[in-house]
């Protein structure tokens, strides 16, 4: 199965070879018969010119042509394979010269002169001059010297050699042909075994790696041989390879980040539920304080499954009204803030009134969730600043910037993706949803975001919603 594209580009190949010689058999068929057959006629005017030429030159007045000069001229019918008739301007027959040997087949059936040199004598009969017409292509040329004609040259030109000649041609025409077609099929067909080996070999490398991919073997890799088709295909393969690797292993990774999500907390409330059941600890408000902490970050973790659910089955409904980004980035603040002190982080706000389009709640989730990201990875004594700006063109912007770790640039191509999750967040909580869940809503409401490294150290993520002035 594998060589069967192999064989098919060289039959194909061999095929069309072929049909191109085949096209040029036609054309060389139609086209060179015809200037063949004007090149036989050309060479027959010139015998006959020839002869012509010999009968103005040994002519003598006032007698005419005597045995020498028609010797002469029997050289000359031989040479050029023509017979002559030669007649007075009366139309009297004057000799005839033989310059085939075709027995009785020849004109009058003899040679020679039939009349003596200016003589006259009877023209041949009717059966012999209808023999002679339909065997030989008859021309027929005045004999003119010093401007007077001295009589009419009737030059026979064998219509069998014409044909003899027209079917040499093309039969060595049609063999040489054929040895062409063949030749060049042959070398087509090996040429295009050797092409489509350089073909097929990669996409046979190709085939195999995929099969060891849908095996699961996600490690496979090709490499690309060429700058071409083929080898974009390759690249392409390694591309997809290579996503697939990474999303193999966040889905490990997300798995084992759920658990570790459920378990926690679940143990936490278990533990703290067998301790009141057994009296250990007093049902007091701190000790159901704990619990209840528990259960808030179950809700979270449910709530941000929830969104990306919405996110991804296009459920999610979007209000899009009149709003001051401002406005949004205090309430963002005044949320987190008791969260940032308990950490020892400090929280700034630049807020300058920028109005967009969009949904107020949802654009406090996506503050919300960027203050979230930036707390975990800033330090105790760190900053972090929520800036709304209302200058950058048709858009308004709303910025988290933090002085914390920063963002790997290896990170930067996927930190929006679904349960991706950079190695400096191996350790913090969270299964990678909040910034996933951030970009989907900026996106719905017809809005980009961004993230960068800052090379002083730290982190921003800018947000951009349409201006609405």
């Amino acid at each position: 199965m594998k060589r069967g594209l192999r064989l098919r580009l060289a039959f194909t190949h061999a095929l069309v070879a072929l049909l191109a010689i085949a096209v040029v058999a036609v054309i060389v068929f139609v086209a060179g018969g015809r200037r063949f057959d004007s090149y036989l006629s050309q060479v027959q005017r010139s015998r006959n010119e020839a002869v012509v030429r010999t009968l103005t030159q040994t002519y003598k007045a006032p007698d005419g042509w005597d045995a020498a000069a028609i010797y002469a001229l029997s050289q000359i019918a031989v040479l050029n394979s023509v017979d002559v008739a030669m007649y007075s301007p009366q139309g009297q027959l004057l000799f005839t010269v033989q310059g085939r040997r075709m027995g009785s087949g020849m004109m009058g059936g003899g040679s020679g002169m039939m009349g003596g040199a200016g003589a006259s004598s009877a023209a041949p009969s009717p059966q012999a001059t209808s023999l002679s017409r339909d065997q030989f292509e008859v021309q027929s040329y005045p004999v003119v010297v010093n401007g007077q004609k001295v009589g009419t040259a009737d030059i026979y030109a064998p219509r069998d050699a014409r044909a003899a000649a027209e079917s040499a041609y093309q039969t060595a025409l049609t063999r040489n042909l054929v040895i062409a077609a063949l030749v060049a099929a042959v070398l087509a067909f090996l040429i295009s075994l050797v092409v489509s080996r350089r073909i097929t070999g990669p996409l046979e490398e190709l085939t195999d790696a995929a099969e060891d991919v849908s095996a699961g073997n996600f490690d496979v890799r090709v490499s690309p041989r060429a700058n071409d088709e083929v080898g974009a295909l390759a690249s392409a393969f390694n591309a997809m390879a290579d996503r697939l690797a990474r999303d193999e292993q966040w889905r490990r990774d997300m798995t084992a980040d759920l658990s570790h999500e459920l378990r926690t907390p679940l143990a936490t409330i278990q533990s703290r539920i067998e301790a009141l059941e057994d009296g250990v600890l007093p049902a007091t408000p701190e000790n159901l304080r704990v619990i209840g902490a528990e259960v808030e970050r179950l809700g979270r973790l449910l709530s941000a499954l929830r969104s990306l659910n919405e996110l991804e089955s296009e459920d999610m409904s979007v209000e899009l009204d009149r709003l001051d980004l401002a406005d949004v980035g205090r309430d963002a603040i005044a949320h987190a803030e008791s969260v940032f002190a308990a950490k020892g982080v400090t929280l700034d706000g630049d807020l300058a009134p920028a109005t967009v389009k969009g949904d107020r709640d949802r654009m406090l989730q996506v503050a919300a969730n960027l203050l979230d990201n930036a707390l975990k990875f800033t330090p105790v004594g760190g900053r972090v600043v929520l800036a709304v700006a209302s200058s950058d063109g048709p858009r308004a912007t709303l910025t988290v910037t933090d002085n914390g770790s920063g963002v790997d640039p290896v990170d930067l191509p996927f930190i929006f993706d679904r349960f991706y999750r950079s190695q400096a967040a191996r350790g913090t909580q969270g299964v990678g949803l909040g910034l996933a869940i951030a970009s989907g809503l900026v996106e719905a409401q017809g809005g980009v975001i961004e993230a960068a490294d800052r090379p002083e150290g730290g982190a921003v993520f800018t947000v951009r919603l349409p201006a609405v002035g």
